[in-house]
Order: structure tokens, then C-alpha cells, then sequence
């Protein structure tokens, strides 16, 4: 609280020692806020109209005019757009006039001579954060986010539909810069049900301030939805069919007035995703197996699956312009899913010798419905100050799941003479509430510095009741077993605050934070009256020094401490009961891990080429892992996570984007890391490894004349170790090709995924008693997807008026 004080003292310091009368102030596009580079900022005398000084507004569509102290008159002119003037600007000796953030119109009958060629680039890339418009990857078409995930460069989409970046799955995962009824209570299962469609582009930060969530080792992946602000009505239309069985149609509407604007998404799909994969398994018990009566034994286990179901998702709400400088944002969100998954898993079962010994087939037949309600409220308040602003949140989300199973286990001597032996029920009812508050300003203070702080407030109540029943004859009645059925309850409260502090003195610009989180958490398991609670408060520094090299280059040195929570499914003692001899279970005991980063980074940015090299350190402590316990006497192997020590990671990443001729570009990506673990599990349990690897993403784009592009995706991921085996290499190709029809309102495309099947997760697990190695696809390859979009009103982007996607603070987040 001393330093925060200390820092609010300096702010009147630093305002009065600016010592040079002028004019400072930023221009933004009128329609969408962007701001507006290279716009001729000029000072005229208002008594013989002769031109004075003047300007050109900086990348981030500001300007700084030293003058005379006087009245003058100020026009400010951009290409496209409708002149502006603004009239009797008075500057005072020794004082900065601030005219605030100027919006400007676009000029329509000066549009109607332009020639439309210049679009957002697939890429952009800034030092703390890449921008993916993943709309125009003509891969990702038809797809859902979770599809759209695994094609950007370091990320990937593991064996359980889980999102990784950089090799860490301790990734936050945001929509429209917060917390979000989208992501759900299984965020694997929700971004495989989240439509592409909806998405406009997402963004990825590394090494995030402490402006942001301190939650996510690996650092934050935000999903901005589409949402426009032009006047007028306009929108967008689209239809897609594929194969396998993937269609779906969305629409993106707004109605725009001078004081409101309305917006709506609506998206419906229905896939059905064949999948599955097989493992080969080898066990060395001490006690004969109830199974198959061997100590030694080897399995080969088949496993084929459907996941098929009709999602919907619907977002409205509308923006209130109480002002020129103050906004009032009201949204709702509902999704509904219903969803019929169809796994079979085939034991069969042999001896050390390969003579057969057991056929087990084991159906589960599953209905899965889940409902999501978001309700939210923002209010963004610009002062005349540039870059001044206060925004407030108030976000209320409640999300339930219910899944039930009916599993029929036939079990014989030989495949032709297996019969019904064992029927099961599992119901799994989840639920959560969660109410978030929150609050950010920014004060800007001098030429160039800023002091930002805020507060958020997080309030989470998670259940789940998992119950398992039995029989073995269809006469007799269902039986609940114990000791698979739980009932659970979770409680968990985080709050924050944070100060920041940044200023820039000629080519090198800094910024340092802090932020302070408060975390009370409980957990209950109802059936044996345990509650366990926990209570701590951590502090989260973070640190960025830039250095400008040139016009075109500059170098980013920044560090930032991160803390990964256990999820709740890590905590849940029980999850799972489809495969009745591989487990996953929770562990309540787990406790946070901690991670230091550090990452030193070069940005160069030419008229047809960008490129980012960065090298990146971190070290994580109090590590958690998933961990494959020994095989128990009746062959059931249990996947638990632990804190199992800890584990340092060093790694270089390359992105390149550059256009060689005017049809033909590239986007690339490239990420080496090495990884050392140092863990175990009680006494007797080491988990240590060493490992290698890298992942690579080639995106070729081609312009085959004005209105056709093609496109080819090449990603590969490199074999790694880990404590209890490796992953194996993988490969995918992917393809599309799109033609603008209908007078450039209409975009035809056809894309495929995996072409040649090859994106399978293959994978090997050993203990001391225990062996596998397998392969495994959530869905299997190639997919088609034929998509039709139809755009109301809406035109591609003009010359000069390109985004980078802005901070999440612009999103309202945190």
C-alpha cells in the first residue's frame, strides 16, 4: 500500500514538469475506434488562414504539436475519410491543450472511387500478444474452436480435447477478454461445441502483466466474438455442410443509431464425429487377476466412438451511448447443447504367450444435455485526456451439465460366446454459479506515461453429484456402488487488485506491475463429511523494458510470476466410468503450482514482412502432473494428478509472416523448447525427465486472381518425453480454396482437414508393472466442409484502416 501511495504522489510531479506548450491528442475511426496512422494533423492562423506547423499522427493515431502560446485553428485530414476542424484551440504558456480522442468519419462518396485491395493480414503480431483473424484461415471454415485452436502456431489440442501452449496445458482461456459461460464447466467439451463461426480473431499472450488474471501458467488465450458497431443495419449470413456429418448456420447482426447499437450472434450446428483408437497393454501383477486369472496378461484394447448432438448459441445485448465519451454495454448469453455419445471398448485379453484368454465388449450409450446463461454489464467512461479511462464489470454465469450412461458389459470364453454379464447406470449431474465484479482505470500522466490499477472480485459455487449403479442379471434391481458415487461440492473465492506503472523516455519505453490475489477455497465431499479449506494470498510482479532499434525494430525484455490452480476436475475425486479398468480420478488435496517466466523478444516490422524472434525461460514449482499409478490387484489402473516438484523449460519461437510476390505469401511458425522435471510421488516414486521437442505451422496463402485464394496448412509436432513415457510425432495437412461471388457480398469455400488422416495423438505409458502403447483421434480423418457466407452491408477492410486487435482492456477485461 506504501509503494501504491508513493507511486499516486509522483503523478502531479511529472505532469507539471512538462515545461513545452502545445496541442496533443488521437484520432480514431468513428465506426469501429480504431486508431488512424499517418493523418495530417495541420495549425492554421485563424485570422489570415495561413498554414503554421503541423503533424502526422503515430501508429497508435496520436499527435504531440509544439507552438506559441495563442488561439489557432486545427484541421485534421485522412485519406477516405470526411475532413475535420476544430476551432478556437487555446494554448496557454507552459501547458499541454489536450483535445482528446477525435473521431472521424469515413467519407462515403469518396469510398465509392476506392478500389477495395487491403485486408487484415492472417497474423499480426505485437511483443506482448499475437492476433490470429482466424476468419481468414480458410481452414478453419465450418470448424469449431477448438478446430481453430489446434491450427495456431504453439498451440496445441491434446489427447482429452485439452488446450496446450507452448507443451503446458496450464493455459486461461477467455472470451472477449473475461470469464465466460462459452468455455463452461468442461472447456474441452465446450470449445468442440463452440462454433468457428462466431469467432472473429483470438489472441495470444505469453507472458501477460499484472493487469491480467493471474490464473494460467502458460499464459492466456483469448476468443474475441464478432461484433461490429458500423451505422446503420449490416451483418453477416452463413450456411456450411461437411463430412463427416458437420453442418451448421449462423448469423451476425447490428442496427446502429446515433445513441445505441444492437448486436446479435446466433449459431446452430450438428455434428456427428466418428473417433477412437486402440492401446496395447501389458500388465505384471502380484495377485492373479479377477479377469482373466493371470498375473501376467497382455490387452488389446479397441475403442470406437460417436459424438454426435445439436449445439446452440445465441449472444444479444446492446450498447448504450449515454455520451460521446461514455458507453453502457448489456449482453446476454444462452447456449444449449444435447449431445448422444456412443463409445464401445473391446478387451481382449492373452497371456505372455499370446494364447487367448478373455473377451470382454463393453457398450455405453450416453445422453449429455448442457445449458449455459451469462448475463453481463459494462461501463467504459473516456475522459478528454487521452487514453484516460474507467471501466466497470458485472458478469453473473450459471452453467449445468447432465450426463447419463447406460453401459452393457458382455463378457465369454471366445468373441461368438460373450453374453450380457454386467449392466451399469452413471448419472453425472455438474453445476455452476459464478458472479464476477471488476473495475480498471487508467491515468495518463506526462508526454507518455500511464498509471493504471483496478479490482476484481470472483465468487465460484461448482457441484457434482456422480452416482454409479449396478447389476448382473436384468431381473435384479441396480445397486449403487460407494465407492464409485460422490457427491462434491466446491467453493472458491479470488480477490484482486493491481498498480501499474509505465512511461517512455525516447526509444526505451517500461512498464512495472503488481498485483495482489486473495484466494479462500473449500471443498466438501458430502458422503464421508470431509471439507477441506485453503487460504493464502499471493503477490504477482511483472516487468517490461522496450527498446526501439529502429523505425522498424525493437526488442522486448519482460517477466511475470503466474499461478495455476487446481480445476475442479482435479479436485473431483471421481470423473469418469466408461472404461471400467482405466481411471481418472481427482486428487482433493492438490495445491497450486507457481510459475516464474521470462521472455526477451525482437519485433521487426517491414512494408511486406513481419518477424518475431523470442527466447523464453520458465520455472514452475509445486508441479502439477497427471500420474499412472501401479496396476491394484484386479487390473484397474488409476490416472491421479499430484504436486510432484518441480520443472524448467527454456525454448526459441520464430514467427514469420512475409509476402514474396503480390499472389503468394507465408505465415510460419516454429517453437523449440527443452524441459527438465524434477518430481516424485512419495517415497518410492521418481518422476524425473528430460525432453526435446519443437511443433511447427507453414501456412502457404495464394490470390489466384481478384476474387479466388487458396490455401495449404502444413503443422507438425516433434516426439517428447515425459516422466512416464513419450509422445509420438504429428503431422496434419490441411487445405482450402474460396471465391468471392454476388458482387463481392457473397464468399464461396471449400476446405479440408487432416487430408491424409494423420493427426492421430500416439503415445506410450511405463511404470514397473505396467505397459502401453497406443494412438488415439477425437475425430477421424479427412473432414470436407463446403461453406456459403453472405455479408449485409459489409465490405473487406480499406487501405490504412487495419486492426491489431487492441488490448483485452478494450474488451472489457481484465
Amino acid at each position: 500500500m506504501r509503494n501504491f501511495l508513493l507511486a499516486l504522489s509522483f503523478i502531479p510531479i511529472l505532469v507539471l514538469a512538462q515545461s513545452k506548450s502545445m496541442i496533443t491528442g488521437s484520432l480514431i475511426d468513428s465506426e469501429n475506434g480504431t486508431p488512424l496512422e499517418f493523418a495530417t494533423v495541420s495549425v492554421i492562423n485563424p485570422s489570415d488562414q495561413v498554414l503554421l506547423t503541423g503533424g502526422v499522427t503515430d501508429s497508435k493515431g496520436g499527435f504531440a504539436i509544439s507552438l506559441k502560446p495563442g488561439i489557432y485553428t486545427i484541421n485534421v485530414q485522412f485519406v477516405t475519410y470526411a475532413p475535420l476542424q476544430i476551432k478556437d484551440v487555446k494554448v496557454e504558456t507552459g501547458k499541454a491543450t489536450q483535445l482528446g480522442r477525435l473521431s472521424m468519419e469515413p467519407d462515403t462518396e469518396e469510398l465509392g472511387e476506392v478500389v477495395v485491395q487491403a485486408e487484415r493480414t492472417q497474423m499480426e503480431m505485437n511483443l506482448d500478444k499475437k492476433v490470429y483473424n482466424v476468419g481468414k484461415d480458410l481452414s478453419n471454415l465450418g470448424g469449431s474452436a477448438s478446430d481453430i485452436l489446434s491450427n495456431l502456431p504453439s498451440v496445441t489440442v491434446d489427447i482429452e480435447g485439452n488446450v496446450e501452449l507452448r507443451g503446458s496445458s496450464n493455459v486461461k482461456v477467455l472470451i472477449d477478454g473475461k470469464p465466460s459461460g462459452l468455455v463452461g464447466l468442461s472447456s474441452s467439451d465446450a470449445l468442440r461445441q463452440l462454433q468457428g463461426n462466431l469467432i472473429e480473431r483470438i489472441e495470444i499472450v505469453t507472458n501477460p502483466s499484472a493487469r491480467y488474471d493471474a490464473e494460467g501458467q502458460a499464459g492466456i488465450i483469448n476468443i474475441v466474438l464478432k461484433k461490429d458497431s458500423k451505422k446503420g443495419i449490416n451483418g453477416s449470413f452463413q450456411v456450411n455442410t461437411g463430412y463427416p456429418q458437420n453442418h451448421g448456420a449462423s448469423v451476425n447482426m447490428n442496427f446502429r443509431r446515433e445513441w445505441v447499437n444492437l448486436f446479435v450472434n446466433y449459431g446452430l450446428s450438428y455434428r456427428d464425429s466418428p473417433g477412437g483408437g486402440k492401446t496395447d497393454q501389458e500388465y505384471h501383477l502380484d495377485e492373479p487377476s479377477p479377469t482373466t486369472g493371470e498375473t501376467d496378461y497382455f490387452t488389446k484394447l479397441r475403442r470406437d466412438h460417436n459424438r454426435a448432438g445439436i449445439s446452440n448459441s445465441i449472444r444479444f445485448g446492446s450498447d448504450f451511448y449515454l455520451s460521446d465519451k461514455t458507453t453502457l454495454t448489456a449482453a446476454f448469453l444462452y447456449r444449449y447443447s444435447d449431445e448422444k455419445n456412443d463409445a464401445v471398448l473391446d478387451y481382449r485379453d492373452f497371456d505372455l504367450s499370446g494364447n487367448f484368454l478373455e473377451y470382454t465388449l463393453r457398450n455405453d450409450k450416453e445422453t449429455e444435455g448442457d445449458h449455459n446463461l451469462e448475463y453481463s454489464l459494462n461501463l467504459t467512461k473516456q475522459f478528454t485526456r487521452k487514453e484516460q479511462k474507467l471501466t466497470a464489470d458485472i458478469q453473473y454465469q450459471s452453467n449445468n451439465e447432465i450426463e447419463k450412461s447406460n453401459i452393457v458389459q458382455s463378457e465369454g470364453a471366445t468373441v461368438a460366446s460373450s453374453v450380457p454379464a454386467l449392466f451399469q447406470k452413471v448419472k453425472n449431474d455438474e453445476g455452476e454459479k459464478r458472479l464476477m465484479l471488476q473495475a480498471d482505470y487508467i491515468h495518463p500522466f506526462g508526454l507518455k506515461g500511464k498509471f493504471e490499477t483496478g479490482f476484481r472480485s470472483t465468487n465460484r459455487h461448482v457441484k457434482n453429484i456422480y452416482n454409479v449403479d449396478e447389476r448382473t442379471d436384468e431381473s435384479e434391481p441396480f445397486v449403487q456402488l460407494d465407492e464409485f458415487s460422490t457427491d462434491f461440492a466446491y467453493l472458491e473465492n479470488v480477490h484482486a487488485a493491481y498498480g501499474i506503472v509505465s512511461d517512455q523516455y525516447d526509444k526505451f519505453s517500461w512498464q512495472v506491475g503488481l498485483r495482489a490475489e486473495m484466494t479462500d477455497i473449500s471443498s466438501e465431499q458430502k458422503e464421508d463429511t470431509v471439507k477441506r479449506d485453503w487460504n493464502y494470498i499471493n503477490y504477482f510482479p511483472s516487468a517490461f523494458l522496450t527498446y526501439k532499434i529502429t523505425e522498424v525494430s525493437q526488442i522486448q525484455l519482460s517477466y511475470s510470476r503466474r499461478i495455476n490452480r487446481p480445476r475442479f476436475r482435479e479436485l473431483n475425486p471421481f470423473s469418469s466410468f466408461t472404461d471400467n479398468r482405466n481411471f481418472r480420478v481427482g486428487n482433493p488435496t492438490l495445491q497450486p503450482e507457481f510459475t516464474d517466466s521470462y521472455e526477451a523478444g525482437l519485433l521487426q516490422n517491414f512494408k511486406k514482412s513481419s518477424f518475431y524472434y523470442g527466447v523464453y525461460y520458465r520455472f514452475t514449482d509445486d508441479l502439477i502432473q497427471r500420474v499412472t499409478l501401479e496396476p491394484n490387484d484386479e487390473g484397474q489402473r488409476i490416472r491421479k494428478p499430484y504436486n510432484i516438484g518441480e520443472r524448467h523449460q527454456v525454448g526459441v519461437e520464430t514467427n514469420i509472416s512475409h509476402e514474396f510476390v503480390g499472389w503468394y505469401r507465408i505465415n510460419g511458425n516454429f517453437n523449440f523448447f527443452r524441459s527438465e522435471t524434477i518430481g516424485s510421488v512419495g517415497d518410492t516414486l521418481t518422476l524425473n525427465a528430460k525432453a526435446m521437442s519443437f511443433s511447427t505451422r507453414m501456412s502457404n496463402i495464394f490470390k489466384l486472381g481478384d476474387k479466388t485464394d487458396a490455401q495449404l496448412n502444413l503443422n507438425y509436432r516433434a516426439p517428447q518425453k515425459d516422466t512416464q513415457g513419450k509422445r509420438y510425432s504429428m503431422t496434419s495437412l490441411d487445405l482450402g480454396i474460396s471465391r468471392d461471388v454476388l458482387g463481392d457480398d457473397g464468399t464461396l469455400s471449400l476446405s479440408v482437414s487432416d487430408l491424409f488422416n494423420s493427426r492421430k495423438y500416439r503415445f506410450e505409458t511405463s511404470t514397473e508393472n505396467f505397459y502401453e502403447k497406443g494412438e488415439w483421434q477425437w475425430r477421424r480423418g479427412p473432414s470436407a466442409q463446403l461453406t456459403f457466407i453472405y455479408r449485409l452491408n459489409q465490405k473487406k477492410q480499406r487501405p490504412g484502416r487495419g486492426e491489431n486487435g487492441g488490448e483485452f482492456m478494450d474488451d472489457g477485461g481484465f
